[in-house]
């Protein structure tokens, strides 16, 4: 009937909590970014214009050997890649990509007019998700590339998130960071990082127990 969530009594409050949480995370519930890898403008443009109608962000890289700058800079959700471009092709891109420890998370889809079942797994093996086969039905990419980045993001959040707090984790931060410094050079703005501590909360575990410090 258009739930997103039901639980039974009695219920866990701290597993509805979690979900309410998961529910209000800006992160989870900002505008999908994609980043179009395709020589071929008018194809790109069509392609963009399609997914921006579905409220996407998108960013077209015609020049696959900018693709790399442009994913430390639009930090997309996920890949939609032609399989066939001059110079550097789909393939190669893709294993490059999947190189760096940044980007290994982040979805690949091809989307070629290639029909050949070996040209398919080839994509897989070098690190592609899915290998849509053109023309692709617009309503089957809109919502092929949605569910995708709907279930990349709760993937990566699992991951790189502290499953108590829902903050970032200590490796996932320092990438964050190093991300976010690295933009602010290019773009020449300024950056501000909070470190934020409590003090005395061992007091707390140590007084109420550990299910108490948990929930505060």
């Amino acid at each position: 009937a258009g739930a997103i969530a039901y639980f039974t009594r009695p219920f866990d409050t701290a597993a509805v909590a979690d979900r309410l949480n998961e529910l209000f995370r800006s992160d989870l519930q900002r505008s999908p970014r994609i980043l179009i890898v395709d020589d071929d403008g008018i194809s790109s443009d069509h392609v963009s214009r399609l997914l921006a109608a579905a409220g996407m962000q998108t960013r077209i890289a015609i020049r696959p050997e900018k693709v790399m700058s442009e994913l430390s800079e639009f930090l997309p959700d996920l890949i939609l890649m032609d399989l066939y471009m001059p110079g550097v092709g789909g393939l190669e891109l893709a294993a490059v990509i999947r190189q760096q420890e940044a980007f290994i998370g982040i979805p690949i889809t091809f989307m070629s007019g290639e029909n050949r079942p070996e040209m398919h797994l080839e994509g897989f093996r070098m690190g592609g998700d899915d290998f849509l086969t053109k023309p692709v039905p617009p309503a089957y990419l809109v919502e092929t590339v949605r569910w995708r980045v709907h279930r990349a993001r709760r993937l990566r959040s699992l991951i790189a998130r502290d499953g108590l707090t829902g903050l970032l984790n200590h490796t996932s931060m320092m990438e964050r960071l190093a991300a976010e410094v690295a933009r602010a050079k290019r773009m020449k703005t300024t950056l501000a990082f909070a470190m934020i501590d409590l003090d005395h909360f061992k007091t707390v575990n140590d007084t109420y127990g550990h299910f108490a410090g948990d929930q505060i």
